[in-house]
């Protein structure tokens, strides 16, 4: 009490004086930690050893200007906007691990050298830790056993989410979550949606009833709700059909982790562009499904080779996403990072000529906005069908089943090269800061996406950010045939599904093959 009464005392008498200075908040500088963008990536184990995830190695760390590098040798806790631990996970500790620089360093070595140091999580215990010297700034296992290889299935989906030779946001930071069993499962996605400081989530695993069959009904829909009103952003992988084949589709609705309508489905397409016949349908957009280049073979710290399914599609596509965000957080002056309210980044930010009333103008970018600025950049592919992982001629496809495989379009992101894909992320972020018109878009797939929104939001319930808001939207009177039909059987066919779930709760059977 003694040193406030001075400490009051001291400010009035300088104040009266006219020494007391105005309180000034530090400089923001544009890519810093003001603007940090954060991906979570739930999946199997990882590879933390891998030059991807070297703080040394992020675009920041590399330019010319050492102000917006970021303070990776530190606890997140100490310097992250926002940041705070929640529920399942209250602690925090720091995790360090040998880190060479040599390039055919054998992760198994630097396994076996750090492994009696590195502490594993034990039922009811379960700590998030950050790695020094990495963009990791937080690893959580809900399974006790965090660590894998170059071709561990999590390996694949974080590097070409956020790491910095193969991702889709080499500038992103990233939370690596490792679950083993369904259960596990959805109480690390509950974790994750209940971290504000987390902007993306991306997940490529499927729980299903029997066997790959993608309906389940486990999830916490809510939650899942109240986080992307929030601001967070989850995606998820549509499936590659029955029986993991890419032949027979499997469908998206049915799913309490796809088929919501405020869950980003991302399905897959053929290098070709040509679209799979059995990859998980409907879907709100896809990308790479074969080939795609990731830190995933090899038994070193630079080990690489391809990806594939939907389980690259949506780490590719939710990373394509965060690296957009990153970028409008350092075009909008000031400190940007924020999430709440639907509001996911702030600061000061002027229109170009082309969309004079542009997403940023207002100063408030919202999930919403960028959303459907990902969605609304995209192109679909005219290649028809492909059956299974099979290549060759495709079959003939039509507008409606274009829209059903890939939904507004397809990324092809880091596929065709670096200059390609920022290409795609400029055709995000330009018309959300009105430098170039977005993309006119037809009247069959605004159709299809109402009644799309529609019917998902007739089995997981509503919300008011999709293309169909209950009592404000009217369905299409005049549509496509397939597009009728969906429209037309939603209410009877979901009321029939729903009665039968109550009846019988599905079972996890889980999906972590590459998909």
């Amino acid at each position: 009490m003694r040193l406030l009464t001075l400490s009051v005392a001291l400010v009035a008498v300088a104040a009266v004086l006219g020494t007391v200075p105005a309180a000034a908040d530090p400089p923001s500088i544009p890519g810093g930690i003001d603007d940090a963008v954060v991906i979570a990536v739930v999946d199997s184990g990882f590879s933390p050893y891998h030059l991807n995830w070297r703080a040394d190695g992020m675009p920041q760390h590399l330019d010319a200007d050492p102000a917006n590098d970021l303070p990776l040798d530190t606890s997140p806790a100490d310097w992250l906007p926002g940041f705070a631990l929640t529920d399942d996970v209250t602690s925090m500790a720091e995790m360090p691990l040998t880190l060479p620089d040599d390039p055919d360093a054998s992760i198994a070595e630097l396994r076996a050298t750090d492994g009696a140091s590195i502490p594993v999580s034990t039922a009811g215990d379960v700590r998030l830790r950050w790695i020094p010297d990495t963009k990791i700034i937080g690893a959580v296992d809900f399974s006790g056993s965090w660590f894998g290889t170059n071709t561990s299935h999590g390996n694949g989906t974080s590097s070409v989410a956020a790491g910095n030779i193969h991702g889709t946001c080499p500038e992103c930071l990233v939370v690596l979550v490792r679950y083993g069993s369904g259960a596990q499962a959805e109480a690390a996605s509950n974790w994750v949606m209940n971290q504000p400081w987390i902007d993306v989530v991306t997940n490529s695993f499927g729980f299903s009833t029997l066997m790959r069959d993608r309906i389940y009904d486990g999830s916490d829909t809510e939650l899942q709700r109240l986080a992307s009103e929030r601001g967070q952003t989850i995606f998820f992988s549509a499936g590659n059909g029955q029986a993991n084949t890419f032949t027979a589709p499997n469908t998206t609705y049915q799913s309490s982790q796809e088929g919501p309508d405020w869950i980003i489905t991302v399905g897959a397409t053929h290098p070709d562009g040509g679209n799979y016949t059995g990859a998980g349908k409907p879907a709100d957009m896809a990308s790479i499904g074969t080939g795609y280049p990731a830190g995933y073979g090899g038994s070193t710290v630079s080990g690489s080779g391809t990806f594939g399914g939907t389980s690259n599609a949506t780490p590719v596509s939710a990373g394509t996403y965060a690296r957009a965000l990153y970028d409008l957080r350092t075009a909008m002056e000031g400190p940007s990072r924020a999430q709440d309210g639907g509001v996911i980044a702030t600061g000061t930010a002027s229109c170009g000529a082309a969309v004079a009333d542009c997403a940023v103008g207002d100063g408030a970018l919202t999930a919403t906005e960028l959303r459907f600025g990902l969605l609304h950049s995209l192109e679909r592919t005219e290649e028809g069908l492909v059956v299974g992982l099979v290549g060759g001629p495709a079959l003939p496809a039509t507008e409606e089943t274009e829209l059903m495989a890939e939904g507004h379009g397809t990324l092809f992101a880091r596929l065709d090269g670096d200059a390609a894909w920022l290409a795609e992320v400029a055709a995000i972020t330009e018309p959300l800061r009105g430098l170039r018109a977005p993309l006119a878009r037809t009247q069959a797939e605004q159709d299809w996406m109402v009644v799309d929104s529609y019917c998902r939001q007739e089995v997981h319930g509503a919300w008011g950010g999709g293309y169909y808001v209950d009592g404000e939207t009217e369905l299409p009177t005049i549509s496509g045939p397939l597009t009728t039909a969906l429209q037309q059987a939603c209410p009877v066919a979901f009321s029939v599904l729903r009665s039968l779930g109550e009846e019988s709760a599905p079972s996890a059977a889980e999906d972590l093959l590459p998909r």
